[in-house]
């Protein structure tokens, strides 16, 4: 059941519509809407989905909706991010998607940056930017900018390499109309399973300025020491890209959703067995150590401790670096696992 509720229908014709689910955020939420409703572009409407919250998320999306026509209020049950998404998309005018979370910032000129890059450069349809990492109190931590040519951009989502956050991102409408929504299937990495089906149709590029402050923080599920959900799903959606590209094919769209969770169980066990699994998992704990310290100079200094003891400071760094060839390679097993089993 979904309930749709707005004090008004915002701009007629609205360009950028903003899309945020939003889960128990009730803590930094109006922080989150406040940067939005804060840019120095004027044609958007705001999308807020609650994401059958149980603390004040309600409420709070309510009040501001009453007081911003640009915004639309989206109430339902709990099904997850990638169909709180889907929901809102299905909602909006506007002929851009701009994403943020609802634990992250936008700066005041975001959108009128994004907005401006796009319309000098119709091939991109997938427009990304750096971002600053701030903590839970909303400190800054470090700048992380990325690089802004297609071919690369498309190579770090294959390699799985960093790229650029969910929150800073701003993708077409029509493209998303033409090859679908976010995938369901994918509990996490939900973004880089749609950016790489996007790169196969048009061009991404990436802003290098932080345009966006993506809040880290201990709560968030990804800096669990033993949750690999993350590495697993973006692996999954490499590996799905290169079985697109190379044989025709898409284990994670099949009608039957057994198969499908079969597909993903598979990825996580050649991961382990690669030692993937094994090393991210010190790349993990050094990081709850880090977000665990009292300040950032010890916090620093557990995360390089625990890296270099591992004894596999070498190969995290490597890939860190340049990214790892798993996917294309489970992508060629797959198909022969396919075809024995035929």
């Amino acid at each position: 059941m979904v309930e749709t509720m707005s004090c008004s229908f915002g701009p007629v014709n609205p360009e950028v519509s903003v899309v945020m689910s939003c889960y128990n955020c009730a803590f930094w939420l109006k922080e989150a809407i406040a940067s939005v409703l804060a840019q120095t572009y004027a044609n958007y409407e705001l999308i807020l989905v609650d994401d059958g919250s149980t603390d004040e998320t309600a409420q709070i999306i309510r009040k501001y909706r009453d007081q911003d026509k640009r915004i639309i209020a989206i109430f339902k049950r709990n099904t997850g991010l990638a169909d709180s998404l889907n929901t809102a998309i299905a909602q909006a005018r506007g002929s851009w998607i701009a994403r943020i979370d609802a634990d992250d910032l936008c700066e005041p000129a975001r959108l009128k940056k994004q907005v401006s890059f796009l319309e000098g450069h119709p091939q991109v349809v997938l427009l990304g930017s750096g971002f600053m990492e701030i903590d839970d109190r909303g400190r800054e931590l470090s700048e992380h900018l990325y690089p802004s040519d297609h071919r690369i951009l498309v190579s770090h989502l294959q390699r799985l390499q960093s790229f650029f956050p969910h929150s800073s991102a701003i993708f077409s409408r029509r493209v998303i109309q033409g090859l679908g929504p976010y995938n369901t299937l994918f509990r996490k990495a939900q973004d880089w399973e749609l950016w790489l089906r996007i790169s196969e149709r048009g061009r991404i590029a990436c802003l290098r300025e932080c345009l966006v402050r993506v809040r880290k923080h201990r709560q968030q599920i990804t800096n669990s020491p033993d949750d690999f959900s993350q590495l697993v799903y973006a692996a999954a959606a490499s590996v799905c890209h290169f079985l697109r590209i190379d044989y025709g094919v898409d284990p994670s769209c099949p009608a039957e959703k057994t198969s499908r969770e079969n597909f993903i169980a598979w990825v996580n066990e050649r991961l382990v067995q690669e030692g993937l699994i094994g090393r991210r998992g010190i790349w993990q704990e050094a990081r709850t150590e880090f977000f665990a310290a009292g300040n950032r100079l010890s916090g620093l200094f557990g995360f390089s401790r625990r890296i270099m003891r591992s004894g596999h400071a070498a190969g995290l760094i490597r890939e860190k670096l340049f990214g790892v060839d798993y996917p294309r390679r489970l992508a060629r097993q797959w198909m022969i696992a396919t075809k024995v089993h035929q």
